[in-house]
């Protein structure tokens, strides 16, 4: 099943013990269960990721990370797939 834009998918922790984070769609439509999927290995250590942002293609997405500073904002990482752009937000 799709889910559309503002659906939060499920909670996520992020490596480093970083903050609890909602895995959102952002735009777009996309199946929840598939963007867990991703979310989760994409956090995974063993997933290779370049440069500063951690970009990564993970089962199609191509996901990065936001720098420290600018994770203060709430948006600690995000995916995209065509016009689906899903997001992983600090849980306040």
């Amino acid at each position: 099943m799709l889910s559309g834009p503002r659906t939060v998918c499920g909670e996520l922790q992020p490596p480093n013990d970083g903050p609890m984070a909602a895995i959102a769609v952002h735009t777009g439509r996309a199946d929840c269960r598939e963007v867990m999927r991703v979310f989760r290995a994409y956090y995974r250590p063993d997933t290779p990721k370049q440069g500063s942002a951690g970009v990564a293609t993970v089962a199609g997405w191509l996901c990065a990370s936001n720098s420290a500073a600018q994770a203060m904002t709430g948006r600690l990482s995000s995916c995209r797939k065509g016009r689906v752009r899903v997001v992983a937000d600090v849980i306040p």
